[in-house]
């Protein structure tokens, strides 16, 4: 079982037992409710499951009214989870939210903890992080038990990627367990989590030892805390063997995101580089997967409710529609990657048994290997972003639970765009780059106006600008000046090093100067903006595919190395401004083939 479904699991059964009944339970009820607990993790008894929990319903509304019939209204959501059906979870959950508004219950930290269990299922820690926060700032001030739920949630979240966090949570609501016991041990199991994660086996075992005592004192018996515990400790004391034996252990550990950030943490400390690689991939693939279902999922329910907002569903579905193109053109040109790498893999192992250059083939490789590694990691992280993004709006907006004004709405609608946007940006350098592969060199047979071009190009650039920084434009040259070159070339560089101004620069401004060289062989364009600037020691790095000095930035990296590589095969050249210190200037430098009157 997930950790966090167990956790739920805790709080809604406290929950359900500190309920008061107005009269002791009669004995045909006890045996429901009996009954109600041993089909909970029983995944082939649904249909009985739902038929008592319908029974149990009854029974926790008559006698404990709204709040009685709403905790197991929810565990029905928890044990949709369980058995691993997350987008009926999601509908359950907000169909239960809003049944609650309507009513005016009380208890949303609750429902919105369930909802943060579903986005962590599913990979979506940005959206089960948000409903996590909202859990927490809902609790009732009195309420011990939902503070201790929302807290633990919370660290749960964070014990992989904010340990510290997660650590600095459990500590805040170990005071509230002192009458809860299980509550307690599972606080001590979270930062368990969260110092393996931390790498800090001393915590670990200081803590072990703490969590021992208290569970002998307080007479528990919890083979999911133990297992956990008995994990972390073959980690720490080298027994990688059996720490893996444990993780794969279904019985302790069900096959989700938390599974793959045990076993990739692990490898970690082994120093296993490509199992960490693989079960990262496998990761990727797990999350990759589950969107591309909710999709789907999400696509039939649009399709279903399109009468009553058939204008709003139009756009939305054309937009879905063209994204899935998108995707899938996107993987064509992955496949087309890796057919080519493995082509030439193949090559390079028939050329090295034959070659007395065998270290320098090799050698390169290995860089192969370390590119394709790297460029799937960006692909993969410049596409779910955003795409993540849209669905989430798209699930919103065509959502008739939730009442958006205008001004929202045209907001999440301005969101999808842009997210749309940005991928189309993403499969553009993708085509620039396999297409600009495969040129051996570009025509200069274009008579280019310069002024006019330059122009053209800084209209572009305050489309994407939008008023945010001042772009000023000046030139030495006449207007009807001319260069015999390759416009398509140029305007390349050009777009691509005037969209790392624009994404580098916070406030102030970026210039296009250009003017002749002196020798009068040559034009320089010049692009100076007033942004975070390169540091020295990396200036030359810049212009190698797939460098990011920021690796967290949007981008693949090859803007650059890509504009240089141009720029030579049109007889000219580009390089950075090492005397410039105010941020960043680019001088591309071009021939004059010939020149004319306009």
């Amino acid at each position: 079982m997930n950790p966090k479904l167990l956790l739920i699991c805790l709080f809604s059964l406290l929950l359900s037992s500190s309920l008061k009944a107005a009269e002791p339970y009669t004995k045909e009820e006890q045996k429901v409710m009996q009954r109600y607990y041993e089909l909970f993790n029983q995944p082939d008894q649904q249909r009985e499951f739902y038929e008592i929990n319908q029974q149990v319903r009854d029974i926790m509304q008559r006698r404990n009214g709204r709040q009685g019939y709403l905790v197991f209204r929810v565990n029905e959501v928890t044990y949709e989870i369980n058995m691993h059906r997350t987008s009926k979870a999601l509908k359950m959950a907000k169909e239960i939210l809003e049944e609650m508004k309507e009513n005016n219950d009380g208890h949303f930290d609750m429902i919105y903890s369930t909802i943060a269990t579903i986005y962590e299922d599913r990979g979506n820690y940005r959206m089960s992080r948000y409903y996590s926060d909202k859990a927490i700032s809902l609790v009732a001030p009195k309420d011990t038990i939902g503070m201790i739920g929302a807290l633990l949630g919370k660290a749960n979240l964070e014990t992989s990627v904010h340990p510290d966090e997660a650590i600095t949570l459990v500590d805040r609501c170990q005071p509230l367990c002192k009458e809860f016991p299980s509550h307690y041990s599972y606080g001590q199991t979270m930062k368990a989590l969260a110092y393996f994660f931390k790498n800090d086996p001393k915590s670990f075992f200081r803590l072990q030892e703490e969590y021992n005592t208290y569970k002998t004192a307080n007479k528990l018996q919890d083979d999911q805390n133990d297992g956990i515990f008995q994990t972390i400790n073959a980690v720490f004391t080298g027994n990688y063997e059996e720490a893996i034996r444990l993780i794969q252990d279904k019985s302790l550990y069900s096959e989700n995101m938390g599974h793959f950030d045990m076993l990739i943490q692990l490898y970690q400390l082994r120093g296993d580089k490509n199992m960490v690689i693989r079960q990262l991939q496998r990761k990727i693939n797990a999350v990759d997967s589950l969107n591309a279902n909710f999709i789907h999922e999400n696509m039939n329910e649009m399709n279903a409710e399109m009468e009553v907002y058939k204008a709003q569903q139009q756009v939305i579905r054309t937009r879905l529609y063209w994204l899935t193109a998108v995707v899938v053109l996107l993987i064509a040109i992955i496949a087309l990657l890796f057919w080519r790498y493995f082509t030439r893999r193949r090559y390079q192992k028939k050329i090295l048994h034959q070659n007395e250059q065998l270290e320098i083939a090799l050698s390169e490789a290995k860089e192969s290997d370390r590119m394709k590694t790297l460029f799937i990691e960006h692909v993969s992280h410049e596409i779910r972003t955003p795409l993540n993004v849209i669905t989430g709006y798209a699930q919103v907006i065509t959502n008739p639970d939730y009442d958006l004004d205008e001004e929202e709405r045209n907001k999440m609608l301005n969101g999808i765009r842009q997210n749309t946007t940005a991928i189309t940006d993403v499969v553009n350098d993708l085509l620039e780059m396999a297409q600009d592969e495969s040129k051996e060199r570009y025509r200069k047979d274009d008579t280019i106006v310069v002024n006019t071009l330059c122009r053209q190009m800084m209209d572009e650039a305050e489309t994407k600008n939008m008023g945010r920084l001042k772009l000023r434009f000046s030139t030495k040259v006449p207007d009807d000046f001319t260069i015999q070159s390759n416009q398509s070339g140029i305007s390349i560089i050009l777009r691509q090093v005037l969209n790392n101004a624009l994404k580098f620069t916070k406030e102030g401004q970026v210039e296009l100067f250009v003017h002749e060289s002196p020798d009068h062989g040559c034009i320089r364009i010049i692009i100076t903006d007033t942004g975070v600037g390169i540091p020295q020691d990396k200036q030359e790095k810049v212009f190698e595919r797939f460098y990011k000095i920021d690796s967290f930035q949007q981008g693949f990296g090859i803007g650059l190395p890509l504009s240089r590589k141009i720029a030579i095969q049109l007889g000219g050249a580009i390089a950075i401004d090492k005397s410039y210190e105010n941020g960043t200037r680019l001088v591309l430098t071009l021939p004059i083939s010939s020149v004319s009157e306009q």
